[in-house]
């Protein structure tokens, strides 16, 4: 898939928000459903489950803070959702979670990669020069919190995703040509990651606004369709062979078994939104006030205790 700066930067600095929650969303609903699976099946099934989420593992960008989850606390997890542009890896959604039994909710707070932060500079700037470390440290610095596990979701790999629960129908708003595949206006179908990667293909620098309403559109589609019990016993094995290309993780074997014994009553999912305002005289750049930084920060902090 062919992109640009462009595909990312522009679109993410004013709606890009509620796409990035939705992606997350399709991490939970898939972590819940694999939660709640390795509770209740054996055999075969528990060492495939076993297999997925072993080779999804990643050791940390930087060192957590222990958490012990045999005994519920309450925890933390730096959500950080990536893509190659113009082969380079760039940062594209900073979310930080925090899942807690006694609330029986896990509360997300996604920080814009490109808004401008009280310190003047922008998650996704950081991630350039310093690496999802750097992020890591700076969201914890933001939020006055200590992180505990960490995610990595690569964008680029959606369409395995997409693939392995059988393909999905959309909603397109124009048709248009790409990489050989045409996508006429109205319901189409994407049945492989090839055609996924080719919807999202940036067509030129003016699609960038429209590219980003696609990618939405897909995320919806998507989760929608693993919200459905049925696509999950159809296309299980599928979706466990995709897990580990779409999602890495500091989540052991072990960490997913304290998970279905004492946080499998915490999938309600709430969110806290950081406001962001348009700076004066520079067309499409946001920054972040210190005074909304602190009033999400509060409300972050109490859904730990």
């Amino acid at each position: 898939m062919t992109k640009s700066e462009t595909s990312y930067d522009e679109p993410f600095k004013r709606g890009h928000k509620k796409k990035k929650r939705k992606i997350l969303r399709v991490f939970l609903i898939v972590l819940f459903v694999l939660i709640i699976l390795l509770g209740a099946v054996g055999g075969k099934v528990y060492f495939d489950l076993k297999s997925a989420i072993n080779k999804a593992y990643v050791s940390p960008p930087t060192e957590m803070t222990s958490v012990s989850l045999k005994n519920k606390e309450a925890f933390t997890t730096a959500v950080l959702g990536i893509s190659e542009i113009k082969g380079k890896e760039v940062l594209v959604s900073a979310d930080m979670a925090a899942m807690n039994p006694r609330l029986q909710q896990t509360t997300v707070i996604n920080i814009s990669t490109s808004a401008l932060l009280p310190n003047h500079q922008s998650l996704g700037t950081l991630y350039n020069s310093g690496g999802a470390a750097a992020v890591i440290k700076e969201m914890e610095e933001l939020l006055q919190v200590k992180t505990n596990k960490f995610v990595k979701i690569d964008f680029d790999e959606i369409g395995k995703l997409v693939e392995a629960i059988g393909g999905l129908s959309l909603q397109n708003a124009r048709a248009f040509n790409a990489q050989g595949y045409n996508f006429p206006q109205g319901t189409i179908s994407l049945k492989n990651s090839t055609e996924v990667k080719a919807y999202l293909t940036l067509l030129n620098e003016s699609d960038s606004k429209k590219l980003f309403a696609r990618q939405q559109e897909l995320v919806m589609a998507t989760m929608t369709k693993l919200k459905n019990p049925q696509v999950i016993i159809g296309h299980f094995s599928q979706i466990l062979a995709a897990f580990p290309q779409v999602f890495r993780m500091s989540f052991s074997f072990g960490n997913f078994k304290a998970l279905v014994v004492n946080y499998h009553g915490a999938t309600r999912i709430s969110k806290i939104n950081i406001h962001s305002d348009k700076v004066e005289g520079q067309s499409g750049v946001t920054t972040i006030s210190q005074a909304n930084l602190d009033l999400a920060k509060i409300q972050f902090q109490e859904s730990l205790k």
